[in-house]
């Protein structure tokens, strides 16, 4: 009989809008403890998955993100410079990388997966001194992640009522886009980095991008008005979102992006602070991941 993989599972107690709290019990029952044997940590605190991950790296054969995107960022970015492996079991609010991997959002289904799962490399992208596996980006969304990380009650329904909130408020800021040696002027309302197909809730702001391509997707909408989020948000849900005349797109290795005037942030799903330059640069199946 091969010999078990040790893996820990590190786990958000705070994310997504679970009822009920994931507890050890559900590792106990649908784990396979003839391929795995493991351990659990309950983060305490921001970055604490990431600091236990790189403390006990020599520990386990595996890592395993129970939460959000912003937890599976902690997580993978606690593997990476090592042999080690991620996987997630999605209990976010949403969970962009884990269905992007085909990951059912049904915990009893998502470790099923884990059990059968095969360990493949997929891409990262370096983003300033930072790094992100699904998506990030400036302007409008990433304002309204600003806004929905103080919301005490999370989801599909607080984010939308976020949205909504900002989106008055919201404008085209000019960016300068950088690659290949040109330089593209834009006027956007958001600029996503898509290293997956999706944000989440299976709202596909990239669905062309791939894991594994040496390529991040560089995504500009424009501002738009009332009337077209209708067909907007039909777009982002129905992988059409690129066909949209408020869109551009452009899939490239590595890029700069300036803006003269600070610019909201986040690196999947979590704020960060204001920027005037990101520079992003894809390391090509950089990192593992089990799925």
């Amino acid at each position: 009989m091969p010999k078990r993989k040790k893996i820990l599972f590190i786990v958000n107690p705070t994310a997504g809008t679970r009822t009920h709290k994931f507890e050890e019990t559900l590792i106990t029952k649908w784990l396979d403890h003839d391929r795995f044997s493991y351990e659990m940590h309950v983060t305490r605190h921001a970055g604490d998955g990431t600091t236990t991950i790189q403390k006990r790296i020599d520990e386990f054969d595996g890592f395993i993100a129970v939460g959000g995107d912003g937890t599976v960022n902690e997580v993978f970015k606690g593997v990476l410079d090592s042999k080690k492996w991620f996987g997630v079991i999605p209990s976010g609010s949403g969970n962009g990388l884990a269905r992007t991997l085909n990951i059912p959002m049904n915990i009893e289904a998502a470790f099923q997966t884990l059990n059968k799962g095969k360990v493949r490399a997929i891409d990262y992208v370096k983003i300033n001194d930072d790094s992100f596996v699904n998506v990030a980006g400036i302007g409008f969304d990433a304002k309204v992640a600003h806004k929905f990380k103080n919301l005490k009650v999370r989801g599909l329904k607080s984010y939308a009522k976020v949205t909504l909130q900002e989106f008055g408020k919201s404008k085209d800021r000019p960016v300068k886009i950088s690659f290949k040696g040109k330089t593209i002027k834009e006027k956007a309302m958001m600029v996503s980095f898509a290293n997956s197909t999706q944000f989440g809730n299976n709202a596909f702001i990239a669905p062309k991008a791939e894991l594994d391509d040496g390529k991040v997707n560089i995504v500009v909408l424009k501002k738009f008005q009332w009337l077209d989020v209708p067909f907007l948000v039909w777009q982002l849900f129905s992988k059409s979102i690129h066909q949209s005349r408020l869109q551009k797109e452009y899939a490239v290795k590595k890029a700069t992006i300036e803006s003269k005037k600070g610019i909201y942030l986040h690196i999947d799903g979590e704020a960060r602070a204001k920027v005037n330059k990101v520079k992003l640069k894809v390391v090509r199946k950089g990192v593992k991941v089990i799925a």
